[in-house]
């Protein structure tokens, strides 16, 4: 039993793809300062094709609320 689960906490792991024109908009930027300041770890990128993918996790509420 790890940490989260002895302290009654629900973890949970998103994996997303944005479509649309995100570029310029400091969308990678904003996205990992959200996720820090939320508690949440995970990561995310640009792809070839135009999208950004990436994945968070962490409590169930804090990945809500991202």
């Amino acid at each position: 039993m790890c940490a989260a689960e002895a302290a009654g906490v629900k973890l949970l792991s998103v994996d997303f793809e944005i479509f649309g024109y995100v570029q310029g908009v400091c969308f990678r930027m904003y996205t990992e300062k959200e996720g820090l300041r939320l508690g949440l770890v995970g990561w995310v990128k640009n792809t070839y094709s135009g999208t950004v993918v990436g994945q968070v996790q962490g409590a169930a509420d804090m990945v809500q609320e991202m």
